[in-house]
């Protein structure tokens, strides 16, 4: 008899006598303590059974109508003080509205951003934005190194913004300063007295003017097209000068990248094997780690294939593992 039908039979047994022995069911019946225990919280949560002071047993049997009906009053009260709570939430978050949506509207009105799209739109909100500087210039370059003309156009607004006392700082991918036309673009940079770092990887393509403008990639329309973000609020500004101030911190000097490492007996990994180690722990494809890096996919292949052989490992989880424990990932 499974735990149904040990409810069943005590219940008949508590219609047909309301002062049943527990004892009944326990040493006459042999139920365990445990199945009489099951059967009686079927019948009390069903509403069957409710207790009862006047009864030896302590226990009362009420018709199924009537229990139905205590079970379907006990709900109605239940979702009474739900409706009662949810109106209670509501009225709290109208009146939040009420009072702080006016400074939040505030606070909007404050930050413009403007969306620029096109190759042409966007140069001419660089220019304006290398007239408009009066201190400092700051800047982000990812991805893979641009055409000379571009570069120039780009190094022309930067001797302008320089001979008005403006300060520049600027990051750029190690992969792209060793491309010959970018390594002698950086090194007119400095000469200009331009401060200039170089990292493995950055997070996004960014420039900071001042503490008032700051202008970001958009995602590009369905016609492809080059586009941009202007944003003329402190607040947000401020934000992207953090990023920038982060990147700064870790990058290393352009000086630092002209070593060459030659493989030998005494090889070291270079910062670039230990990003990849990272990367490749976060799971990244070569693709993803290609376009953080600002490579081809080709050379990374190649990189990650020059890790797992001077590691001995078999796999490139292996590789990272065995990265790991030769702490190349402490520094």
């Amino acid at each position: 008899m499974d735990a149904r039908g040990r409810a069943q039979a005590l219940y008949r047994i508590a219609l047909d006598d309301a002062s049943w022995p527990p004892e009944l069911l326990t040493e006459e019946r042999g139920w365990s303590g445990t199945e009489f225990a099951e059967a009686l919280q079927l019948l009390c949560r069903l509403g069957l059974f409710v207790p009862s002071p006047d009864t030896l047993n302590g226990w009362t049997a009420l018709a199924p109508d009537t229990a139905l009906r205590n079970l379907l009053l006990e709900e109605e009260r239940h979702t009474g003080a739900l409706l009662t709570a949810v109106q209670q939430t509501r009225s709290a978050l109208a009146q939040v509205v009420a009072d702080f949506q006016p400074v939040h509207a505030g606070e909007l009105s404050s930050a413009q951003m403007e969306l620029v799209v096109g190759a042409a739109n966007v140069s001419a909100a660089l220019e304006d934005a290398s007239q408009r500087v009066e201190e400092e210039v700051l800047s982000l370059h990812p991805g893979r190194a641009l055409p000379a003309e571009m570069i120039e156009a780009g190094f022309e607004r930067d001797q302008l913004a320089l001979g008005r006392g403006v300060r520049i700082r600027t990051i750029h991918l190690g992969s792209t300063a060793a491309v010959p036309h970018m390594a002698a673009y950086l090194r007119r940079l400095v000469g200009a007295g331009t401060q200039v770092r170089t990292a493995h990887t950055l997070p996004l393509r960014l420039i900071v003017v001042d503490r008032s403008l700051a202008i970001v990639p958009a995602p590009r329309p369905a016609d492809g097209e080059i586009a941009a973000i202007v944003l003329r609020s402190e607040t947000l500004v401020e934000v992207f000068r953090g990023i920038f101030e982060h990147c700064w911190v870790s990058a290393s000097a352009v000086a630092d990248t002209t070593a060459v490492v030659e493989p030998g007996d005494d090889w070291r990994p270079t910062g670039r094997h230990r990003e990849l180690v990272r990367m490749l722990s976060g799971g990244l494809t070569d693709e993803a780690m290609a376009r953080k890096l600002g490579l081809s996919e080709r050379t990374v292949r190649r990189l990650v294939s020059e890790l797992t052989e001077r590691l001995g490992a078999a796999s490139r989880f292996q590789a990272g593992v065995c990265a790991v424990r030769l702490g190349w990932l402490d520094d």
